[in-house]
């Protein structure tokens, strides 16, 4: 039977991760004969999508129970519905929850201990060590693709003119509305890209009102992520949610504008 748990390294060794959309790499063991396949975990700059992108990923590569320190209770329900075990809060190294899995004597698994037992690998780095590695790995993920969005954002402005987006964000609290929830939805990335994209918008005379709804969207939408989150969810829950979540980023683009009175 295959296992996936988010790993700290490419190896056995390594120590349990506490979500999966934050793991540098996804583990996916064998039970059997402990083979086991390392791949790179989601990139940070896909924001809340990670840990749907992470799940896809290891449930395409066979796993039949996912091993980590928190699985959201959403989607680890939605998980075992589909035949896939969530076994949590689980810590410690990779090669100790493994064998704790091969026991029968995990956190939550029949005839297991019920509290959770978190194990310190002798060969871990000290955790305020650990967290400034962590702190910098995602900023220095995160800075190339907020530089990109900077370039992107001047080629925007350079190619498209400003009468050209003025006809489609004619100032109009719907149409415009409508539009940015539309843009930001088919955008993906970190969130605070949309901060840039939103005020360089603002800048050319695009209301407040379609600046939020794209910032909402962007956060809350995700259509390029929906394959992933379908595979992973499944097509009811995937897609409910998507629409919910586009209507909800109108309704609350137009009530933020109106309580702050238009202002920013």
């Amino acid at each position: 039977m295959k296992i996936a748990i988010p790993a700290t390294a490419p190896d056995l060794g390594a120590v349990v991760e506490n979500r999966l959309g934050a793991a540098p790499y996804l583990l996916v063991i064998n039970t059997e004969d402990m083979s086991f396949e390392a791949v790179a975990g989601p990139s940070p700059s896909i924001g809340p999508g990670a840990g749907i992108e992470a799940i896809s990923i290891v449930t395409d590569m066979g796993a039949k129970a996912i091993i980590a320190g928190f699985v959201s209770p959403h989607i680890a329900l939605t998980l075992e519905k589909n035949g896939i075990a969530v076994i949590t809060p689980v810590g410690g190294s990779v090669m100790d929850a493994v064998e704790k899995y091969r026991r029968g004597v995990l956190p939550g698994m029949t005839g297991g201990p019920q509290q959770p037992e978190v194990l310190i690998d002798s060969h871990a780095e000290p955790q305020l060590q650990t967290a400034f590695r962590k702190a910098a790995r995602q900023f220095f993920s995160i800075f190339p693709v907020l530089a990109g969005v900077i370039l992107l954002v001047g080629l925007f402005r350079g190619f498209i003119s400003r009468d050209l987006l003025l006809t489609i964000f004619s100032g109009k609290v719907i149409q415009d509305t409508l539009w940015g929830a539309c843009i930001g939805s088919v955008l993906s990335g970190n969130p605070v890209n949309s901060y840039v994209v939103a005020e360089t918008l603002l800048k050319m005379g695009v209301s407040l009102f379609g600046a939020a709804a794209l910032m909402v969207s962007w956060v809350n939408v995700g259509l390029l992520q929906l394959p992933a989150e379908i595979s992973a969810l499944g097509t009811r829950f995937a897609v409910s949610r998507t629409i919910a979540a586009f209507l909800m980023a109108i309704v609350v683009s137009i009530l933020t504008v109106f309580l702050t009175g238009g202002r920013v």
